[in-house]
């Protein structure tokens, strides 16, 4: 056993626990776990930073490593990215996500691996981060549009349950479905044009002529149309939230529906 899947389980199993202090908070039992929850949320990603210290690089990648970088991106974003609008409660979502991706990561580890198309450079470096940042923006954007659905289900149907008094409320759950959203935009934005500026470097040509390309264009276009209508136009409430649970359901096709069937420089890596 190696120190970066040791540290990898740590940080699996300190999230773990903090699910299950976020669950008890949820329950009722006790609602101050929620905080521990987050400290030690916190305390695995710190370890889970650690990890990529000490985890060799060379010039292939696998599912494991894509599984556990793809984790650190979603809690660096919440942790870091979105700070100023984090709900204790909405922990009860992002532990699980962790641990399953951690678990996920940890199955692959040492695995099959596939090449990189091209050795590492600044401007792939940069690609791969602002991409796998961008798409766990939108993956925090989506979990809180689900609690969003959820909590406006049961205030429809004018019950006060445990949904209804363990949840942010539908404004505070507004704000974790758009900021991530812009976050996401601004740094799919950052990863495209980085993407033509290493696709000259490697290749002699900013155009490498790729349907994911198009599709991933096409995902920033809705997502800019959808912060507009919100910021611009004051557009709120359900039929804005669906439309960024279409808007996710694009970027999940494009993560791993395109990087499975192209044959081109994005096998894996979903950048």
């Amino acid at each position: 056993m190696t120190l970066s899947f040791t540290l990898l389980s740590f940080a699996g199993i300190l999230y773990l626990v903090a699910f299950a202090l976020h669950f008890t908070a949820f329950l009722g039992v006790n609602e101050g776990t929620n905080r521990w929850a987050l400290v030690l949320v916190r305390i695995g990603f710190l370890i889970h930073t650690f990890f990529f210290f000490v985890m060799p690089m060379g010039a292939a990648v696998s599912f494991g490593s894509v599984m556990a970088f793809f984790s650190w991106s979603l809690a660096f974003v919440y942790l870091v990215l979105l700070a100023k609008v984090q709900s204790e409660s909405f922990g009860l979502i992002l532990a699980p996500l962790l641990t399953l991706l951690i678990g996920g990561g940890l199955a692959g580890f040492g695995g099959a691996e596939i090449p990189l198309p091209t050795p590492l450079n600044p401007y792939f470096i940069l690609h791969l981060g602002t991409a796998f940042f961008a798409y766990a923006s939108f993956t925090l954007s989506f979990a809180a549009s689900v609690l969003y659905l959820a909590q406006y289900r049961e205030l429809k149907r004018k019950r006060g349950g445990t949904f209804y008094h363990r949840l942010p409320s539908l404004e505070a759950l507004e704000g974790l479905i758009y900021q991530p959203m812009v976050w996401g935009v601004f740094l799919l934005l950052t990863a495209i044009a980085v993407g033509f500026l290493w696709a000259k470097s490697a290749f002699g040509t900013y155009w490498l002529g790729e349907p994911k390309t198009l599709t991933t264009m096409g995902i920033a276009a809705f997502y800019l149309v959808l912060i507009y209508f919100h910021f611009v136009r004051s557009s709120r409430g359900k039929r804005w939230v669906v439309l960024s649970l279409v808007a996710f359901g694009l970027v999940f096709f494009n993560f791993f529906g395109m990087s499975l069937l192209g044959r081109g420089v994005h096998p894996l890596t979903g950048g």
